[in-house]
Parts: structure tokens; sequence; C-alpha cells
């Protein structure tokens, strides 16, 4: 409390007391708690919690966590759309995706896919299932990661068939060795 703020009836005890308790505390960067661009790097986890983010630990650079952070809000406004599935692959730096809905195989036009994730069967089988085309390598790690992001952010009607990353060839140039951390494709 400032001294300007008392009453001109003050005591000299409260006169006192507001000398004692002013402070010259510059509030500026309190705000930048809030901010997931200026927050130090100690609060991050602490801003990600306020924020519900999913998947905080799932990113391995600042740069991530920080992406996620700033895109908490918009992903919650959209969650259980198809739009947020791929905004958290894009967040955590996993690429681009593409989501196929539904294993019945039919397409909008009536017409037919063969694929080895369409079913044999009636119009209305498997429709709820979908699986998630990811076009980066992913390791062992990561592919668990995003199944239990996607368990929380896609709808919760829909169960997720597959995490398929075939598309990312597992190349023989030594970056990604046979040790367990990377599979053939699927998970």
């Amino acid at each position: 409390m400032s001294r300007q703020l008392l009453p001109p009836n003050r005591t000299p005890l409260e006169a006192a007391l507001a000398d004692a308790g002013a402070f010259s505390l510059d509030p500026t960067p309190l705000r930048w708690l809030a901010d997931a661009g200026r927050c130090p790097v100690e609060f991050l986890p602490w801003l990600a919690w306020a924020r519900s983010v999913e998947g905080f630990d799932a990113a391995d650079t600042e740069e991530k966590q920080r992406a996620l952070i700033r895109q908490a809000v918009d992903i919650h406004k959209r969650k259980g759309t198809v739009a947020a599935v791929r905004d958290i692959f894009r967040a955590l730096g996993l690429g681009e995706v593409t989501i196929e809905t539904g294993r019945a195989g039919y397409r909008r036009d009536g017409t037919r896919r063969r694929t080895a994730f369409n079913k044999r069967g009636t119009r209305a089988e498997g429709w709820a299932e979908y699986r998630v085309v990811c076009y980066s390598r992913l390791t062992v790690q990561q592919a668990a990661i995003a199944r239990a992001m996607l368990a929380d952010i896609a709808p919760a009607r829909c169960h997720l068939f597959e995490l398929d990353f075939r598309q990312a060839a597992l190349t023989r140039n030594g970056l990604a060795k046979r040790d367990g951390s990377y599979t053939r494709g699927t998970t």
C-alpha cells in the first residue's frame, strides 16, 4: 500500500506500515508467464497444465512445447474433429497425416475401395473405425504417444484401428537402426 492512498486522518502507525509495505516491483514480467512465446522454460509445464495441453510430454523440444501451448485453445475448440487430429501431429513435428474413416470401403458416390483397411460386408460395418496414415517415420515411443493423444483428441464414438506409417520407408542409412525403437510401419 502506498502513503498516497491513505486518508488524511491516518495515524502515524498506518503511515509507517504503508511505508514498510511499499514494494518497488514491476508486474510486467508476471504477464509473460501466461504468454507461450515469452514464458521462461522452467514454467512451461505449469502453463501447459493450466491450459490442459494434451501430449505436452510428447514434445521433445522447447519449440514444440511452445507450439502445443499456443494451439491448446484452438485444439480444445475443435476437439473431436479431423482438423484437431491434424494440428496435433503438426505441432509435434510428426508431419502431415491422412485420416481414413469407415472400414466398409464405400465412397460417397457408392463405389467401393479395395484396400487392406476395408472389410467385406454390409455398408454399416466398421463405420466408427478410422486409421491415421502418417508420412513421416515414427519410433515405437512416438507411435504410443500418438495413440494416447488420439484417444484424448479424436471423437469419443470413433475407434483407432491402425496408425500406419508405412509411407515413410525405413531405409538402411544408419539413422534408424533395428534396435527395437522402430517398427516396419504399423501399430
